[in-house]
């Protein structure tokens, strides 16, 4: 039987959220997209091809720093860039396959939703490789509906490379139900994606995500007369910078801080700056000001 790959999408645009939230702290010494890298690979003994679209460096940088501590799967990871992401899921779907040739079929990850159980991903992987020759797909399913992960066979590729917009393969695989397999998962966080702050709040402490040792942030106080034009440029931006309700998130060459605004200003209340301007830099920023946020919304 030929190897089961994988294939991760991690190129939205988080136009919901503000941040790149496949970036937000998971853990110690983890970020979402790590977090479901490792349950994809739990799954899949071949290939593994990560999508990448919206900050593709500092995504790329946190995965292999990840790979680093577990070099044993370094060779099996991959990396393609979605130049057109903000096109819709489909697009990065499609990047993905083209990416697995000669693949008899994925199972496809998305970055957002890292809460996958190991035993479930176990059943879903016998599922997999005990299903029947005719079978097109197969998912997890919560009371009958199907959820992602769902595994793709290569027949399917075809129908996927004509897909447009936000939508993955759920329409094709409507039209073919008798050929899909469902194993069932129940409900549970292991469904839960991370689509708003509030997500990603409760699944964090769920989780345990905020007993991470916290580096404290600088706080002062500013009014917004000071600062105004900054917001102004922020709000104006194609995806605004949201890390948390009324928070926004914005580079800096200063140490990173925290300003805190007296009064409410278009729904700003908010602001951490720090420096972006490396891989490096972005991630801790946005790590520490995630946990600051995380304990302020407590």
């Amino acid at each position: 039987m030929h190897p089961i790959d994988a294939i991760i999408l991690s190129a939205g645009r988080a136009s919901r959220f503000g941040v790149p939230k496949m970036l937000l702290p998971a853990g110690s010494g983890e970020v979402l997209l790590t977090r479901v890298l490792a349950q994809a690979l739990q799954v899949a003994e071949g290939r593994v091809v990560v999508v990448l679209g919206r900050e593709a460096a500092a995504a790329q940088y946190a995965i292999e720093s990840w790979l680093d501590r577990h070099s044993h799967t370094k060779a099996r990871v991959y990396f393609v860039q979605n130049p057109n992401y903000a096109q819709g899921q489909s697009s990065s779907l499609k990047v993905g396959i083209r990416a697995l040739q000669s693949s008899q079929g994925a199972v496809v990850f998305l970055a957002d939703m890292p809460g996958l159980d190991g035993s479930r991903l176990a059943q879903l992987r016998r599922g997999i490789i005990q299903r029947a020759p005719q079978s097109l797909a197969v998912a997890p399913s919560e009371r009958g509906q199907l959820r992602p992960p769902v595994f793709l066979a290569a027949s399917l590729f075809t129908e996927i490379a004509h897909l447009t917009g936000d939508q993955g393969a759920r329409a094709i695989l409507q039209t073919r139900s008798s050929l899909v397999e469902s194993v069932e998962w129940g409900s549970g966080p292991w469904f839960a994606d991370v689509d708003t702050w509030e997500d990603y709040r409760d699944l964090a402490r769920m989780l345990n995500w905020t007993k991470e040792p916290l580096v404290r942030l600088p706080r002062e106080t500013r009014p917004a007369s000071e600062i105004k034009a900054r917001i102004e440029a922020a709000l104006a931006s194609e995806v605004v910078p949201w890390l948390a309700p009324g928070l926004l998130l914005l580079a800096s060459e200063d140490e990173a801080c925290w300003i805190e605004l007296p009064q409410s200003y278009r729904g700003v209340h908010g602001l951490v700056l720090g420096p972006t301007q490396t891989p490096t830099a972005y991630l801790d920023l946005l790590r520490r000001a995630s946990l600051a946020a995380l304990e302020e919304d407590n």
